[in-house]
């Protein structure tokens, strides 16, 4: 049986396995990525058989290196956290138990553990002093961007640190550019020229999980030494976009966020 780790477990985990250069994964999977891996539509993706048999696959990866997450804060499994309600991160039953069906459904396996996919923009209203903490870490290292070409190269530096490169995508139908991305990558592989522990930051919406599987058979299984982190929609309001119910409700400390990464 899987156990539901909450926000608080979630960001120290990602935190150990990046201080001690271990290679992982944390996959955020949220209502639009299980939307697409029925086929069914998404507002800032095109559903196809493709996109649904990557986004599959992803959800698939049974590896303790690879965080799977879901929204599995629930009344009924004991793992509602504090402040949130229904319309803000909580979720009926039946939904989880769906999105659980959904993750199972290509090998007939959950992971051991469930992480939240939530937990960052949790954190950065409850507890921000772990989101800072996360950048100035991620800060200790190169770091490959990969996601929305909108938000500007002096803004990724401030979160991300100076030594960052960018691949970037569309704001929606990310994945339309799967050979660009995925050209982009092979060449910056192919000139690493060290076996330097690095991070992938990526924010691609949906395109994010539907990329991983293949970043991960393509690049991890062969050199795991990196750690990809998918960053998720607080990166819209950090940058002074509302894109997002919790924005309002559980509004993230961003000014203090921003004055101290």
């Amino acid at each position: 049986m899987s156990s539901y780790i909450n926000c608080l477990d979630t960001i120290k985990a990602i935190l150990n396995f990046i201080k001690n250069k271990k290679g992982g994964m944390y996959l955020r999977f949220g209502d639009g990525d299980f939307n697409l891996a029925e086929n069914k539509y998404d507002l800032l993706a095109i559903p196809n058989e493709i996109l649904k048999e990557k986004m599959l696959s992803s959800m698939s990866i049974r590896d303790d290196r690879i965080k799977i997450c879901i929204p599995h804060h629930c009344k009924d499994l004991n793992t509602l956290e504090e402040g949130m309600y229904p319309g803000n991160h909580e979720y009926p039953y039946e939904y989880i138990i769906n999105y659980l069906n959904i993750l199972k459904s290509k090998n007939n396996s959950l992971p051991d553990k469930i992480y939240t996919n939530i937990a960052l923009s949790y954190s950065s209203f409850k507890n921000p002093d772990l989101v800072i903490e996360i950048h100035k870490v991620i800060k200790n290292y190169n770091v490959l961007y990969i996601g929305n070409y909108q938000y500007s190269d002096e803004f990724l530096k401030k979160l991300f640190g100076e030594k960052i490169n960018r691949i970037n995508t569309n704001w929606r139908d990310a994945f339309e550019q799967y050979d660009i991305v995925f050209n982009q990558l092979d060449n910056y592989f192919n000139m690493k020229t060290n076996n330097e522990y690095f991070i992938i930051v990526i924010a691609a919406g949906c395109a994010s999980r539907a990329f991983a599987y293949d970043i991960y058979n393509k690049y991890f299984i062969i050199n795991p030494n990196f750690y990809l982190f998918d960053y998720g929609s607080l990166l819209d309001y950090l940058y002074g976009m509302n894109t997002r119910a919790y924005m309002e409700l559980m509004p993230p400390k961003k000014d203090y966020i921003l004055q101290n990464i």
